[in-house]
């Protein structure tokens, strides 16, 4: 039964409402009407529930110091593959262009180029930045195209400028942790024949100063990513998996990078991951509870990109959305009538066992499965006579554990 609100908390609760934006509000009206009222009330009391363990001390405390950072500079590694991270650029802020490129230039791994298409060659600010970075550093370079092409189309074009055996991809307003590309590079001195790597994540305000929603992701899990994009950012690929997967495609807009994450893994090897937050995706940290069907194509384009990896896989399965949108369900069809199991652990329960038994029977039209009864020191004579009346179904098999 949940607690009623302490005279604290309402007064907390006010003031938090108070400072609601009338854009807040209509956000909040819209979460209600696609969730309803009960999930929606679940979902805003979670929002505003402090974190069990606060993200932002933890992340200072975690990130390398300048002293590690320095040792990094002057590792030398066996395998030291060229990376080029490809970035297709739209109208970027300034600001954010020179911070994007910054977070580069202070890598300490240092074999790496910057492949920028810059896809608003009308905006000087923009040439300006790019032409002063790389007349700065070699290893940033531009290309502008005459038009903006789409997502899809500008990132093609900086996978063609890519030199490097591998290609990282980085959105234009986005940033990389200083030790981002030395992580990479020294989970391959082990792994040297990977084909994709990809990393842990968090978001960071604007401004640069709070990060916040940590994603630590799990080791390579392909029914994970056929419900959810979990692997996201920081994705790097072999370039010869890139050009045999074909790069992005524009009809997959809104989820292309979904699409080419699935056809990348379809042909590597071995997929690492490497479990360090190294990418940070910056966004308005009220952006996360933005309306959830305002960006229903890029939900369409998901699930579509995965029904294409089911084809392309010869993987039969039925795709739906769920509830919460950019979630995926897989509908497995069953292969034949293989055998299932069903374990049931009792003590001395005749009754409840009974009740479970024929609830069973009565509720399952599938006929291929048996039942395993884990009988756990019982010690009334009634439940040793229904294990004897048991005995005598076929499907029922008795399992003693001991003390």
């Amino acid at each position: 039964m949940s607690k009623k609100p302490s005279a604290g908390g309402k007064i907390q609760w006010t003031k938090m409402f108070r400072k609601l934006s009338p854009y807040t509000i209509r956000k909040g009206f819209r979460y209600m009407k696609h969730y309803g009222p009960k999930e929606f009330w679940i979902r805003l009391h979670e929002r505003f529930e402090p974190e069990e363990v606060p993200y932002g001390p933890w992340y200072r405390a975690y990130i390398p110091t300048e002293e590690t950072l320095e040792t990094q500079r002057k590792q030398k590694f066996d395998y030291s593959p060229l990376i080029s991270i490809a970035v297709p650029a739209y109208q970027t802020p300034v600001e954010f262009l020179r911070q994007m490129i910054e977070s580069l230039i202070v890598q300490t791994y240092s074999n790496w180029e910057l492949c920028i298409v810059n896809a608003s060659p009308d905006n000087e600010e923009m040439q300006k930045v790019l032409a002063e970075y790389s007349a700065g550093d070699s290893r940033v370079r531009f290309c502008n195209l005459k038009e903006n092409l789409g997502i899809a189309e500008n990132t093609n074009r900086a996978f063609a400028m890519a030199k490097g055996e591998f290609v990282g991809l980085l959105d234009h307003d986005d940033l990389l942790a200083p030790n981002a590309l030395y992580e990479i590079v020294k989970i391959l001195q082990d792994h040297p024949q990977a084909d994709a790597l990809y990393t842990d994540e968090d978001k960071v305000t604007t401004e640069l100063d709070e990060h916040f929603q940590p994603h630590l992701k799990p080791d390579f899990n392909l029914d994970l990513l056929r419900s959810n994009n979990y692997i996201c950012h920081f994705f790097v690929v072999r370039k010869s998996i890139v050009e045999k997967a074909g790069g992005f495609r524009k009809e997959f807009d809104g989820a292309q990078d979904y699409d080419f994450i699935f056809r990348c893994t379809e042909n590597a090897g071995e997929v690492l991951h490497v479990s360090e937050i190294l990418y940070h995706w910056r966004t308005h940290k009220a952006s996360t509870a933005d309306n959830p069907a305002s960006k229903m194509y890029a939900f369409e384009a998901g699930k579509r990109a995965i029904e294409a990896h089911l084809e392309r896989t010869g993987t039969k399965g039925e795709v739906s959305h769920t509830q919460d949108l950019g979630f995926y369900r897989v509908k497995y069809p069953v292969q034949g009538k293989p055998l299932v199991s069903v374990i049931i652990p009792n003590k001395d329960e005749k009754e409840t066992l009974q009740t479970c038994l024929e609830m069973l029977e009565k509720n399952t039209g599938y006929q291929n499965f048996e039942i395993i009864i884990v009988e756990n020191n019982s010690t009334t004579d009634e439940i040793f006579r229904y294990y004897k009346e048991l005995s005598r179904n076929r499907k029922i098999h008795l399992l003693r554990w001991g003390k």
